[in-house]
């Protein structure tokens, strides 16, 4: 379990990172969907367990902050 240190980062620059990941994530999988690559299979299974894991799990986190970030212990 990953937990965020309030000491290392504010909630203000975690918010931005998490955007910006969900951002970078987002373009990935519309370079999947809309290029030739989509056929390779490893490319495939990186998108399923990787990169679709991870704009779901930070879509939530940005959706939720508040909430994860007290389930975590990060005041």
């Amino acid at each position: 379990m990953i937990i965020v240190n309030s000491d290392f980062m504010s909630e203000k620059k975690i918010r931005i990172v998490l955007r910006w990941l969900h951002i970078i994530f987002g373009l990935v999988t519309l370079c999947y969907i809309y290029s030739p690559f989509h056929q390779l299979v490893l490319f495939q299974m990186v998108m399923k367990f990787f990169v679709i894991p991870l704009i779901i799990m930070s879509g939530v986190w940005i959706w939720k902050f508040n909430r994860i970030n007290k389930i975590l212990g990060v005041k």
